[in-house]
């Protein structure tokens, strides 16, 4: 289980970002951290990353306090795909590869090289690890840098924003990918997102941040319509149509 106390975190200047986020989740689930722009959802992913330090709290998992590891051990726990990654000039095969480098001293051994080929079989990206990622569409690449983090095997899988810029036909993929990833390998999984449908679709739990702060944590059949809009500011209603939660809006 993922185990995120009392996190807290301020800018030199003094502006809070942060302020006493905790929740948990557990193996095999699939929590959507959603609010507004600025809300804090990113700067929290990097925290549970260990890219940034927070002032105060701890991030946990299994009992381990994760912010007392070194990146290389870190890196074995934690897998993080950040918002904006660029395409640089490679095959897909050694992109993905790039995610074994927690394990790798010298040269990418045998074994590297073996679970590349699973993960990418796994993800259907077999015919294409020759192709240079330049060439790929944008569902394509996510799909190569979602392969990169898996073959991390770690135990939690941070995506800030996966679907962004994607068609509506992506997006789905990129969710239903994940979603079967997360309970097939038993990982905690946090995903930022902006849609709301597609966050109760797929998600186990709701994180909703405003402004630094935790609004509310709750299993997605518990998120309530004026919560959400408390926060985003505009009338919503969460529904259910056709054994489907849905935000109206």
């Amino acid at each position: 289980m993922l185990d995120v106390k009392d996190i807290s975190y301020s800018l030199k200047n003094g502006r809070k970002i942060l302020d006493g986020i905790g929740f948990s989740v557990g193996t095999g689930e699939l929590c959507a951290v959603i609010g507004p722009n600025g809300a804090g959802k990113s700067t929290l992913m990097k925290v549970i990353s260990g890219l940034i330090k927070p002032e105060s709290g701890s991030v946990g998992y299994m009992g381990s306090e994760l912010t007392l590891l070194s990146p290389r051990e870190r890196a074995k726990v934690v897998a993080y795909l950040p918002q904006v990654t660029d395409a640089v000039s490679s095959s897909v095969a050694d992109a993905v590869l790039l995610g074994r480098k927690p394990y790798i001293s010298w040269y990418p051994s045998a074994e590297d090289r073996a679970r590349v080929a699973e993960v990418a079989d796994r993800l259907g990206l077999t015919h294409m690890l020759e192709m240079n990622v330049t060439e790929l569409s944008g569902g394509e690449l996510q799909k190569v840098l979602i392969a990169r983090a898996i073959v991390q095997e770690t135990s939690v899988l941070i995506l800030d924003e996966p679907v962004n810029h994607l068609d509506v036909k992506n997006q789905i993929d990129i969710m239903e990918t994940t979603r079967q990833l997360t309970q097939k390998s038993g990982l905690s999984t946090l995903v930022v997102i902006h849609d709301l449908n597609l966050a109760l679709r797929y998600a186990d739990s709701i994180l909703l941040l405003d402004n630094g702060r935790q609004a509310d944590f709750c299993p997605c059949m518990g998120l309530k319509s004026e919560a959400v809009s408390d926060v985003y500011k505009i009338p919503m209603c969460i529904r259910e149509i056709d054994s489907r939660l849905c935000v109206v809006y």
